[in-house]
């Protein structure tokens, strides 16, 4: 009974580590993909929308500008959960050793900034074509 119990318990840490690195692999991809097409020149009077340096303000303008409809958009929840986990982590570390405490915590933090100003880039690329295509009927 006890190899039983000791076995479910790894195969379920295994599972949950798994879904954690895929789900940072996809985060990981989407930061790493180029996120200003062509279309990216009509973006270049709203400037200051994509070169915010803090998460909050870049999900703040997100939900602004985008609001969840009930449809089949991304939204920024789960990575708003990983940057929290990651803030608390840090001070954590921070508190723990002070000299090197935060180092990883910092570049996650700044992965989710830069998620986010991908996720609104690619939004308000979208919403210039769409724009463009309704103007074009």
């Amino acid at each position: 009974m006890l190899i039983a119990a000791f076995i479910l318990v790894i195969s379920s840490a295994a599972t949950v580590q798994f879904i954690i690195f895929s789900w940072r692999a996809e985060l990981l991809r989407t930061v790493s993909e180029p996120h200003l097409g062509e279309e990216g020149a009509s973006l270049e009077p709203c400037p200051n929308l994509l070169s915010s340096s803090s998460f909050q303000e870049v999900a703040t303008i997100y939900r602004e500008l985008c609001p969840d409809l009930g449809g089949p958009t991304r939204n920024l929840r789960a990575v708003s959960l990983y940057y929290a986990a990651m803030r608390q982590l840090g001070r954590l570390a921070s508190a723990i050793v002070p000299a090197a405490g935060a180092g990883w915590a910092e570049r996650e933090m700044a992965l989710c900034t830069q998620y986010a100003t991908v996720m609104l880039s690619q939004r308000l690329e979208r919403n210039m074509v769409l724009v463009q295509e309704a103007r074009s009927l």
